[in-house]
């Protein structure tokens, strides 16, 4: 009995002990692991490059075939005006929704349009959201947008094919003639 006795003695003092310190504003929250794990899942998802966690498919092709355009440098005002109307007539959006969309696709390649180049990485979130009939609308955009000013330069193609071959095994069955 006597041991029960200095063991809760022993856990109350730790206890009152750890209310002091925090009272005097020493965090030993670290010790937590639970709040750790909390804290370091945060920090990676804070640190995360936004254009890796897309999961809408729209916007997925829109941040690409942005890229695309700007690939040579800044978008011209041609391909801006050719981006838009993509966005209204494939993505069926009014012309604010479109102008957004280009303005936040805009914004998500503000360091540059390398970061497009993992596209398995860039992919993930989405992949599985992506239907036949979208994957094969959005190639058809990637395409046109790479031709757009002229014939596609290396990266565009580059592009485009790692984009094909990220669905190519997806729906190889289904796109073949019988």
């Amino acid at each position: 009995m006597h041991i029960v006795l200095g063991a809760l003695g022993l856990i109350v003092t730790i206890l009152i002990l750890v209310n002091r310190l925090s009272d005097n504003g020493i965090d030993i929250g670290w010790l937590n692991p639970f709040a750790w794990k909390r804290r370091r899942d945060w920090a990676r998802k804070y640190h995360t490059n936004p254009v890796y966690s897309l999961t809408s498919p729209m916007e997925v092709t829109a941040l690409i075939m942005v890229a695309l355009a700007k690939s040579e440098g800044e978008i011209s005002a041609e391909q801006k005006q050719e981006l838009k109307t993509r966005f209204r007539e494939v993505f069926h959006l009014d012309d604010e929704r479109a102008t957004a969309l280009l303005r936040s696709s805009s914004f998500l390649l503000k360091n540059g349009v390398e970061e497009i180049r993992d596209m398995n990485k860039l992919l993930k979130p989405s992949l599985d959201r992506f239907t036949e009939e979208q994957a094969i609308s959005a190639l058809e955009q990637l395409e046109h947008m790479a031709n757009f000013e002229g014939q596609a330069d290396a990266f565009q193609r580059e592009i485009v094919n790692a984009f094909k071959s990220a669905f190519r095994s997806r729906y190889s069955a289904s796109t073949e003639w019988a």
